[in-house]
């Protein structure tokens, strides 16, 4: 497995962009992460690309079966790896009280209770939220832990949820799958 290019969601400090980092300095690959804002747009690009090139996506995103069902045949689950979440909190801005809106990426509200809130927008990632939360379009936001840090003066936890171990897919257009199941055992990491 090797690649040039590896196109992920973004934008710049996105999760996905954290995995990929992850995922290429384990394997010792030197190739571009590319970031994309809409992952199917990763996915076309990964099927133009002349060049070997791979799409990696979370698998707790709403559209993983959207993506293989799109893509069938076109473009194939090559790998899968399990790491951390960049670690998460809900945030809120210090001039607002009693928070009553919430930025949220859609795959994250597992981790909220809807009925608390008011309005409910959602978002492409975590990175858009704090900018949007920055900016005032929500009182409140589900990003990650060093936004907080990042602007003390603005904005604060209110809860911290940390790290999440998840899995995340590696698609190319080469499929690897050839009959026999492929699994990665506890001894292979040695």
């Amino acid at each position: 497995m090797d690649f040039d290019r590896i196109y992920t969601l973004g934008p710049e400090g996105s999760g996905h962009q954290n995995a990929a980092r992850a995922y290429l300095d384990h394997f010792g690959i030197q190739a571009e992460i590319c970031l994309v804002p809409d992952i199917f747009e990763g996915a076309e690009a990964v099927l133009k690309d002349k060049g070997p090139s791979a799409l990696i996506q979370c698998s707790a995103h709403l559209t993983v079966h959207l993506v293989t069902e799109k893509f069938l045949g076109r473009l194939h689950v090559n790998d899968t790896f399990i790491y951390p979440t960049q670690p998460m909190a809900l945030l809120k801005r210090r001039d607002v009280a009693q928070p009553r809106s919430l930025g949220i990426p859609e795959p994250a509200m597992g981790y909220i209770t809807p009925e608390d809130w008011e309005e409910i927008v959602f978002e492409s990632t975590k990175p858009v939220v704090t900018t949007n939360l920055l900016a005032g379009k929500y009182d409140a936001g589900f990003a990650y832990v060093r936004d907080a840090a990042n602007h003390p003066e603005t904005l604060e936890i209110c809860e911290t949820v940390g790290e999440v171990v998840t899995t995340w897919i590696v698609y190319a257009k080469a499929p690897r799958f050839a009959g026999k199941l492929i699994s990665t055992t506890r001894e292979d990491q040695k």
